[in-house]
């Protein structure tokens, strides 16, 4: 059957109007209602969890609460930034000053990270041994912080499993290999939630909603 080109620009247009609205509706699937710039993780558990997400103090002590761990590295958890007793200097070298390592510390292990000013933000690193293959340093925040340009951490301040706090997880394969987050897991508190931008989530938005209202002008 020939189609006339009226007819087929008709064509044309509806399944780009489809695609444009595919792109568009699975992009915001992955933003949570309360920020538009941070992606929401794809694992089983309580709460919200947000992907790239920062950790923001509200003043006091802050305590740290190991709560899991699993994979085949070795995971040691640090403060990467402020400065302080449990940094490592991001070196590549394990040290001692590690917070919690997910195959030797024991669920519920609690460490006293001290005491930070309102609005401080806690950045985290877990420094990854991969037996053989060096070591991977990975960061909470956004993915710019990380050698792959991917966020290696979510936040989550709706977790309500029997530790309490500000659940953090990380996974610690280059390119995110499963997405399980579950390499390291541990909640802290008198923490909040900070998100950070992504700039690459908003033009992917931004491009499927351009070519969304292009085609239907189009179309009209």
């Amino acid at each position: 059957m020939e189609l006339n080109m009226q007819s087929l620009a008709r064509l044309l247009s509806r399944r780009t109007l489809s695609f444009l609205s595919s792109l568009a509706f699975s992009s915001l699937l992955w933003l949570p209602a309360s920020n538009a710039s941070a992606a929401i993780v794809p694992y089983l558990g309580e709460g919200s969890p947000i992907l790239g997400a920062s950790l923001i103090t509200t003043g006091g002590e802050v305590v740290a609460t190991f709560v899991t761990g699993s994979g085949f590295y070795d995971n040691y958890l640090y403060v990467s930034s402020p400065s302080g007793p449990f940094t490592n200097a991001d070196s590549g070298s394990i040290g001692s000053n590690w917070i919690f390592e997910n195959h030797f510390s024991s669920p519920g292990a609690t460490v006293s990270l001290g005491t930070f000013a309102a609005g401080t933000e806690i950045i985290f690193n877990v420094l990854a041994d991969t037996h053989g293959g060096g070591f991977l340093n990975w960061y909470t925040g956004p993915a710019s912080r990380n050698a792959d340009g991917l966020e290696h951490a979510f936040v989550d301040a709706a977790y309500t499993g029997p530790f309490g706090g500000v659940m953090v997880g990380f996974e610690d394969l280059a390119g995110l290999g499963d997405a399980g987050f579950e390499d390291i897991r541990y909640t802290f508190t008198n923490v909040t939630v900070g998100s950070v931008p992504e700039p690459g989530m908003l033009a992917l938005i931004g491009i499927g909603l351009a070519g969304l209202g292009f085609a239907r002008r189009k179309q009209q």
